[in-house]
C-alpha cells in the first residue's frame, strides 16, 4: 500500500474508534436511562423521593415511566395527571415542562448522533476495504489506538470540568437550554426533588462503568485478534530466526555480487512463423507466464463464455463442492434468449459439484448465475469480486460484469488476461478434473426428471472429433455470442512442457488457430528445472569462508526445486542473465529469502525462488574490511529483507558484550504487550480520576441534603409543629383523599401493565 493510503488508512480507523466511543457512551445513558430493571425504585427508596414530593410509590413510577416515554419520543406532551400530596393535580407546571422540552431535545440529539456514528463507522470499514488496506491487521490495532485517544481526551476534559464544576455546568446549559434547571423552584416544581442531586451522580456513576464495560470488551476483542494474527504470523514466518536469516541474506548478495561469473552474451533470437486468423490471440508458457507469441495480446473483445473459467475460479475458492445451490428466478430468467441452459428450473436445487459441471461442460448460463448468488448473494455482487480477482491475477485490459459472460458493453477481456485467469484456474484440481470430462451425468430436476448427460462443447478433448482431436490438449472452454463470434481457452501438455492457449473473436478459425499456436510452442520451447542447470548457489557456503564469513554447516541455500523456465529448443542455459530481487511473490515456497529473474534477451524466461534450509541459524558478523569493499552490494539486502521489531526482541540478548549461556531472561517486552499495559494504565487512571470526582460530589450532596433536612425540622419547631405532629398530619390528609388516590394508583398500576416498565 502506498504511503499515503497507510496514513489515511490509520485515520480512517482512528475515525472508526471515535464513532465507536460515542455510540459505547449514548448506550451507556440509554441502558442506564432504560433498561435497568427496578432502578427508578430503588434510587427513590433510597434518596426518599417519594416523601419529598408527598406521593405514592406506584403513582411516582407511573409519572417516571411517562416522562422517559416523553424524552424518547415516544410521547407527545407531559400533560400527565397524578396524586400529590393526596391531591389530583397535573405533575408538570409551564415551567418544568419548557424545561423537559430541552432535556428531550438533547437526549433525542444523542440518538440522531448514535446512527450517524453507526453509518460513519461502517463507512470507514467499507473505505478501508475499498482501499485495500489490511483490515485484519489494521483495524485492531487502530480501534485501540483510537479508544486510548479518545480516552486520554475524555480524561483531559474531565479534570479541567473538576476545576469549577458549576461553571461548566452552567455554561453546558446555555448551550443546550433555553430554561435553566437551576432557576426551577425547589417550593413550587416537583421536578427538582425526583432528580436530586445524588440521584443524579448515582446515574453518572452508573453510565461511567457500564461504558468502562463495553470500552474493556472492545479492548479484549482487538487484543485477541492481535494475539491470533501475531501468533499465525510467527507460525507462518519463523521470527526466531528472522534475523539470521537477515543476515544470511547479507552475505547471499554479497557473494552473489562478487562471485558470480559473468555469463555468456544471451541471444536475442526468438522463435517466430506463426500465424492466426482470429483477431486476438496467445500461446503462454503455463509455469512461467512467459508469452511465447501473442496477436493483438491487449486489445480487449467480449469474452463470451470463457468468462466462466473465472466464474469456477471464484466458486472453488469460497465453496466446498457439496454445498446445495438454489436456483432462484433471477438466476433462471436473467439471461438471453435462446441461450444455453442446463434445464434448471426456479427453486430447484443442486451441488455446488453438479452446478460447475454444467457450467463448465454444458456452458449453463442459469448455473453460473446460479453460483454466483450462492457465493456473493446478486450476480452484481459477484462482478464486483470478479474484478477484484481479475486484478490480483495481474489483468490489466478486463472488465467483467456477469458471471456468464452474456453481451454486455462493459464486459470484456484481452488475450493476455484472458491467459493469465486460465492459467490460474489450472491451478486447482477440480476444474481440470471438470474441464477434462467428456461425459457427466446431471441429477434429475424439475424439466428433466430422469436426469441428462452433459458433454464439453470443446472438441480438442472429444475423440468423435477427429480433425480438431488433440491428445495433448487437457481441456478448455468454448464461448460464443453475436459480438464476441467464437472464443476458445485450452491448456496443454507434453512432457514437462505445459502451455496456455486463448483465441478471441474468431470466425470460426477458432480450433485452426489453436492448433497452430499448440504446434509453435510445443516444437519451439521446452520447459526445464532451473535447478538441474544453475549452480551458482551450490559452494555459497565454501566462498564465504573463504572471505573470511562464519556460516554453520546447518544452513543450507538452495534454489527451490519446482522452479521452471522455458527456452527455445535452440537456446542454451547458459545464454541466460539472471537478476536477484528481495520482493518475494505471492505463492513462492516457505522459506524463500529472495527471487531470482532469467532472462534471455529482453525475454523473462522464468523465477527461481532461493530458499534457506537450517537446523540451527546462528547470526553471522560482517567484517568491516567487506563492508567497505562492497557498501553498494549491502544496501539492498538492508530493505529487502527486513526483520520485524518483535522478531528482533526475541533474538537480541540483554547482556551486550558477553557471551550468554544456554539459558537467559530477556528484559524486552512484546510491543503489544507495552501497549496493552499502557491503555490499561490509561483506562485505570481515567476510571480513577472520575470515580474520585463522582464521590466527592456525592458526598457534597449528602451533606447538602441532610442540611436541607435539618432546616426543614427548625422550620417545623419555629412554628410549633413537630415532625411527629407534622407527618401525622399528612397522613390524615392522605387517609381522607384515599379514594381518590386510590383510583389514581390503580389507574397508574393498569398503565404500567399495558405498556410494560422499562426492562
Amino acid at each position: 500500500m502506498k504511503k499515503g493510503f497507510s496514513v489515511f488508512s490509520g485515520f480512517l480507523g482512528i475515525l472508526c474508534a471515535f464513532c465507536l466511543m460515542i455510540i459505547f457512551l449514548i448506550t451507556s445513558v440509554e441502558a442506564v436511562a432504560y433498561w435497568t430493571p427496578g432502578y427508578y425504585e430503588k434510587e427513590y427508596s433510597k434518596y426518599h423521593v417519594t416523601e419529598a414530593v408527598h406521593m405514592e410509590m406506584e403513582d411516582l413510577l407511573a409519572v417516571t415511566d411517562e416522562m422517559m416515554d416523553y424524552l424518547r419520543g415516544d410521547r407527545a406532551d407531559l400533560h400527565v395527571e397524578t396524586v400529590v400530596n393526596g391531591e389530583p393535580r397535573e405533575f408538570f407546571n409551564a415551567r418544568e415542562i419548557a424545561h423537559m422540552e430541552d432535556v428531550r431535545g438533547l437526549f433525542l440529539g444523542g440518538l440522531a448522533l448514535r446512527r450517524a456514528c453507526l453509518l460513519l463507522a461502517a463507512a470507514c470499514v467499507a473505505a478501508l476495504f475499498a482501499l485495500r488496506a489490511p483490515v485484519r491487521s489494521l483495524l485492531p490495532r487502530m480501534l485501540c489506538a483510537g479508544t486510548v485517544l479518545f480516552l486520554a481526551v475524555t480524561a483531559l476534559l474531565a479534570a479541567v470540568i473538576s476545576t469549577d464544576f458549576t461553571k461548566y455546568f452552567i455554561l453546558f446549559h446555555r448551550i443546550f437550554f433555553t430554561n435553566d434547571l437551576w432557576m426551577l423552584d425547589p417550593a413550587t416544581d416537583l421536578l427538582i426533588n425526583i432528580v436530586p442531586e445524588p440521584f443524579f451522580m448515582d446515574t453518572a456513576a452508573r453510565i461511567a462503568l457500564t461504558f468502562a464495560a463495553l470500552t474493556a470488551l472492545l479492548f479484549a476483542v482487538c487484543a485477541a485478534l492481535i494475539l491470533l494474527e501475531k501468533r499465525q504470523k510467527q507460525k507462518a514466518d519463523r521470527p526466531k530466526k528472522a534475523a539470521a536469516k537477515k543476515s544470511t541474506a547479507l552475505l547471499l548478495l554479497i557473494s552473489f555480487t562478487l562471485a558470480r561469473p559473468l555469463p555468456a552474451q544471451a541471444s536475442t533470437d526468438w522463435p517466430s512463423g506463426v500465424s492466426i486468423e482470429s483477431d486476438a490471440g496467445i500461446v503462454m508458457d503455463s509455469h512461467t507466464g512467459t508469452v511465447l507469441y501473442g496477436k493483438n495480446i491487449h486489445d480487449t473483445y467480449a469474452p463470451a463464455s470463457i468468462t466462466k473459467v473465472l466464474t469456477a475460479i471464484l466458486v472453488l475458492e469460497n465453496c466446498s463442492m457439496d454445498e446445495i445451490v438454489t436456483f432462484s428466478e433471477n438466476a433462471v430468467y436473467n439471461v438471453e434468449s435462446n441461450s444455453t441452459s442446463a434445464g434448471y428450473d426456479t427453486g430447484d436445487t443442486a451441488s455446488v459439484k453438479d452446478c460447475l459441471y454444467a457450467m463448465l461442460l454444458k456452458s449453463a448460463n442459469e448455473a453460473a448465475n446460479a453460483l454466483a448468488e450462492h457465493v456473493a448473494g446478486t450476480t452484481e455482487d459477484f462482478a464486483v469480486l470478479m474484478n477484484e480477482k481479475a486484478a490480483e491475477l495481474g489483468c490489466v485490459d478486463s472488465h467483467f460484469s456477469n458471471p456468464s459472460g452474456l453481451n454486455d458493453e462493459n464486459h470484456y477481456v484481452s488475450a493476455y488476461d484472458m491467459a493469465l485467469i486460465t492459467r490460474a484456474a489450472f491451478q486447482y484440481d477440480a476444474f481440470a478434473e471438470i474441464i477434462s470430462t467428456t461425459y457427466y451425468e446431471l441429477p434429475p430436476n424439475k424439466l428433466n426428471p430422469e436426469g441428462q448427460g452433459i458433454s464439453p462443447g470443446n472438441k480438442m478433448v472429444k475423440k468423435n472429433w477427429p480433425d480438431e482431436y488433440r491428445p495433448d490438449v487437457l481441456g478448455g472452454k468454448t464461448g460464443y455470442t453475436s459480438i464476441a463470434l467464437n472464443t476458445l481457452v485450452n491448456g496443454a501438455r507434453q512432457g514437462d512442457t505445459e502451455l496456455i492457449t486463448v483465441v478471441l473473436h474468431s470466425h470460426g478459425t477458432q480450433y485452426t488457430d489453436t492448433d497452430r499456436l499448440l504446434d509453435f510452442g510445443f516444437q519451439n520451447f521446452h520447459s526445464v528445472k532451473i535447478a538441474d542447470y544453475d549452480q551458482t548457489f551450490s559452494s555459497i557456503g565454501d566462498e564465504l569462508e573463504i572471505g573470511g564469513l562464519p556460516t554453520s554447516e546447518d544452513q543450507r541455500l538452495a534454489l527451490d526445486p519446482d522452479s521452471r523456465l522455458i527456452l527455445p529448443v535452440t537456446a542454451d542455459f547458459s545464454e541466460t542473465t539472471s537478476s536477484l530481487s528481495y520482493e518475494i511473490p505471492a505463492g513462492a515456497p516457505e522459506g524463500t529469502i529472495a527471487a531470482i529473474d532469467y532472462y534471455l534477451g529482453d525475454h523473462l524466461v522464468g523465477q527461481a525462488f532461493l530458499t534457506l534450509t537450517d537446523a540451527a541459524v546462528q547470526s553471522a558478523r560482517l567484517p568491516e574490511s567487506l563492508l567497505e569493499a562492497a557498501p553498494t552490494a549491502i544496501a539492498p539486502a538492508e530493505s529487502a529483507s527486513p526483520v520485524s521489531e518483535e522478531a528482533a526482541d526475541e533474538t537480541v540478548s540483554p547482556v551486550s558484550g558477553e557471551e550468554s549461556g544456554p539459558f537467559h531472561i530477556s528484559l524486552r517486552l512484546p510491543s503489544l504487550a507495552l501497549k496493552i499495559a499502557g491503555a490499561v494504565l490509561i483506562l485505570v487512571i481515567a476510571g480513577g480520576g472520575i470515580y474520585t470526582i463522582l464521590e466527592k460530589k456525592r458526598r457534597q450532596e449528602e451533606e447538602a441534603l441532610l442540611e436541607r433536612r435539618r432546616r426543614r425540622a427548625q422550620r417545623l419547631r419555629e412554628t410549633g409543629v413537630s415532625q411527629a405532629e407534622f407527618d401525622l398530619m399528612m397522613q390524615k390528609r392522605r387517609e381522607s383523599s384515599g379514594p381518590a388516590r386510590s383510583g389514581r394508583s390503580r389507574a397508574a398500576a393498569s398503565r404500567r401493565k399495558k405498556g410494560g416498565t422499562r426492562p
